[in-house]
């Protein structure tokens, strides 16, 4: 018997390994994310003790310049929260585009494979209906053999 060979399997393969790609890909901009996200939190933390620093600090009677440069650190943390969330914004922008592309290409393979089990359907009835065919000429010769011998 032969066995099933799906003409279209390179194209399938490619396919996979495509739509393996561009999965990999979404994750890492998932994990990108979540890392500038854990940033902001930090940074937020950070943020919060400056905030709780000065107000101790401008509680118990401090110099003019250590308030100020509480100000521009907090100034600055704000700076980098912004950055911070504004790069999250474009990873999450890339990430949808990603997922947007990772639909597609699994359509395409889903698509192929489809093909293929149809494929292989078609081939495992023409297996079978061989096989039939080669049974019922078993058959035939042997009946044809025994009324042979009957005359």
């Amino acid at each position: 018997m032969k066995k099933f060979r799906f003409k279209l399997q390179t194209v399938l393969d490619v396919k996979e390994k495509k739509e393996e790609m561009l999965r990999n890909e979404l994750m890492k901009l998932q994990a990108l994310k979540l890392e500038q996200e854990q940033l902001r939190e930090a940074i937020n933390e950070e943020k919060k003790n400056a905030a709780h620093e000065r107000s101790k600090e401008s509680g118990t009677g401090c110099d003019i310049t250590r308030l100020r440069q509480f100000e521009e650190y907090i100034s600055s943390l704000l700076g980098r929260i912004t950055r911070t969330e504004d790069r999250i914004r474009e990873l999450q922008a890339e990430a949808d585009a990603k997922r947007v592309e990772v639909i597609k290409a699994s359509k395409e393979t889903k698509t192929f494979q489809r093909l293929k089990e149809r494929h292989f359907e078609v081939f495992k009835k023409t297996v079978l209906d061989n096989e039939q065919k080669q049974l019922d000429e078993i058959a035939i010769n042997k009946y044809n053999r025994k009324e042979q011998h009957n005359y």
